[in-house]
């Protein structure tokens, strides 16, 4: 069960990887840079069974790590994080800046698949979701996407 949903999330990420076009929309206080595809934003299927008429959109976000990040061990030896970069498909609510993560694959520096996971939920609600707090990252992210979703609905 493990092995299909490393697939599955490997195989939804690698769809919205095939035409990317990654906007850089923030970078994070230990040097994190945070793109959003604006290609893969559209309009989600998915419904939230206690919150009824809103519109939530998905989303592929990139976050790329420092190339000079240094992580611990537990035995206190510092070695390079193996993580280069993570894809991770959001499902986002633009009404209440709130967010649920449906997958993520991270990548190491050459490009293979060190981890990755696919919601398995087949039901969600408001409470699946997490709401942002102004002036952060994750709220700079969904602000961009809502924003980037209304422009193209506005075409």
């Amino acid at each position: 069960m493990k092995r299909l949903s490393i697939l599955l999330a490997g195989s939804a990420l690698a769809i919205s990887a095939q035409a990317v076009n990654w906007a850089e929309v923030s970078e994070s206080s230990s040097g994190s840079i945070f793109s959003i595809d604006l290609d893969s934003i559209e309009s989600s299927d998915i419904r939230i069974i206690d919150e009824k008429d809103v519109e939530n959109i998905t989303v592929s976000v990139l976050r790329t790590y420092p190339k000079d990040k240094d992580t611990k061990t537990d035995d206190s030896k510092k070695e390079k994080s193996s993580i280069d970069h993570s894809e991770q498909q959001l499902l986002i609510s633009c009404k209440d800046a709130s967010y649920y993560k449906r997958a993520f694959v991270n990548y190491d520096a050459e490009g293979k698949v060190t981890k990755s996971w696919q919601s398995e939920k087949p039901i969600l609600t408001t409470k699946d979701f997490k709401t942002t707090t102004p002036k952060t990252v994750g709220r700079t992210v969904i602000e961009q996407s809502c924003t980037a979703y209304e422009q193209s609905e506005e075409q």
